[in-house]
């Protein structure tokens, strides 16, 4: 059996938490903290903007929750002040798990806002990346954005510290995806960026072809993946083969030493330029020693 966790208002005395009345948050507001403070904020007081990532969806917030009522919250989240509240720039996680958790305060630093939303995004990226907790679409969702918003590829390579490949194939999952809604939504696990890419490949028929056989293996990531590799190998020997197709070019030269004439056939060679440029060579070599060339 795993070790017991004492009751909620053992772990609050514990640690010693402010429980604010209504009357001190009030006082609370009107308080004017300047950029860089380190502070203690009613949880109330505190409010979640946008995001890149859907963080409700993470399943790991109730152990993260846990984790700070048994040991305290040990890095402080970022905010920033708008209308008598204030905003999570950093620390979306971290806020949502104190506000499952039921904790009444939470540390923060105060911050100005994002200058824009390029700022905002790349400020959540980075986060997010450094705690590799972003699912492929959401990652593919906020370069996408970022685009838009008008950064090159190699603009967020650089920012996100990424290679440009990187963030190409993230595009190109994030088209194929949008693209076909419905029929990614039958499987079961998100299918990794690596493997979207791929698939972006194949054709309308093997995509679709591809999915029904991932499906009928559990619609698992591993499942898409195996269907795709299988179908991305297959057209990959094909065009290898074709390419090194081996080609046989045939001409004929009739050379008549009585009547001092030379007669060149290059109808058998593929291309009309090369059989063009053999038969002026031809001619040249001939003609020195007096011969007619005629083709």
């Amino acid at each position: 059996m795993g070790k017991k966790r004492p009751p909620l208002s053992q772990i609050h005395k514990n640690m010693s938490f402010d429980i604010s009345s209504d009357e001190e948050q009030v006082k609370e507001q009107g308080k004017v903290y300047s950029e860089g403070s380190f502070v203690d904020l009613p949880i109330s007081m505190v409010t979640l903007d946008e995001n890149i990532r859907d963080i409700y969806a993470d399943d790991s917030l109730e152990e993260l929750g846990d984790s700070i009522l048994e040991h305290g919250q040990i890095q402080p989240i970022v905010v920033y002040p708008r209308d008598g509240r204030y905003i999570v720039k950093v620390g979306h996680r971290r806020y949502k798990a104190c506000l499952l958790r039921d904790i009444p305060t939470i540390k923060c630093i105060i911050q100005d806002d994002f200058e824009d939303e390029k700022q905002r995004i790349i400020t959540q990226a980075l986060e997010n990346e450094q705690r590799l907790n972003l699912s492929p679409r959401e990652r593919e969702r906020y370069i996408a954005r970022l685009v838009e918003l008008g950064l090159s590829q190699v603009e967020i390579s650089r920012v996100l510290h990424k290679t440009k490949g990187w963030v190409s194939e993230a595009l190109t999952s994030h088209k194929l995806v949008s693209k076909n809604k419905e029929l990614f939504n039958g499987l079961s696990e998100e299918p990794s960026t690596r493997d979207a890419w791929k698939a972006s490949t194949l054709s309308d028929e093997q995509l679709k072809s591809a999915v029904s056989e991932a499906k009928k293996g559990g619609g698992t990531r591993d499942a898409f993946k195996k269907a795709v590799s299988k179908r991305y190998t297959e057209n990959a020997d094909r065009k290898n083969k074709a390419n090194s197709s081996e080609t046989t070019l045939k001409c004929s030269l009739i050379v008549n030493n009585d009547k001092k004439s030379v007669t060149f056939n290059g109808n058998g060679l593929f291309e009309p330029d090369l059989a063009k440029d053999i038969f002026n060579v031809v001619k040249k070599f001939y003609s020195k020693k007096g011969y007619e060339v005629v083709s």
